[in-house]
């Protein structure tokens, strides 16, 4: 009976390990393989150098609820990068020529992450904007 439990707990891990591996596997892909998704990798870190700087600088306006709607806007916008990126790979799986219907199909899916890019640059700006105006403002001694 032990034994039982113990050979169900191994399979149980390694099939978490494996549900693991083939998701690191897949960033790794989608990375090498997707020059916009470095481009939200970068942008992201940026983002996160500045608001680790902004919450140093101004802890009072910079706290937990901002933290979490930057990288839950983050996490969408890279999300929706990695679907884009699966869309694509599977439309070029199934269309072996040029087909109109899969260049909308890809277009359409390409302007969705487009769109979500770009609300997230006005999440962004609305977050961070106004503690980075207080923070020069401290800096060039402004009341």
């Amino acid at each position: 009976m032990a034994e039982n439990r113990n050979s169900n707990k191994k399979k149980v891990f390694f099939k978490l390990r494996n549900k693991f591996s083939n998701a690191f596997r897949g960033i790794y892909t989608a990375i090498k393989e997707e020059s916009s998704l470095i481009i939200h990798l970068i942008v992201s870190v940026l983002i996160i150098g500045l608001g680790i700087w902004l919450q140093k600088e101004v802890p009072n306006e910079f706290g937990y609820v901002q933290w979490a709607i930057l990288l839950l806007t983050i996490g969408i916008v890279i999300g929706f990068e990695l679907i884009n990126t699966m869309v694509e790979n599977f439309v070029d799986l199934l269309s072996f020529e040029y087909n109109i219907k899969a260049k909308k199909i890809k277009d359409i899916c390409a302007a969705a992450t487009l769109i979500n890019s770009i609300l997230a640059i006005a999440i962004g700006l609305l977050i961070m904007l106004p503690p980075l105006v207080d923070v020069i403002k401290i800096y060039l001694k402004i009341s």
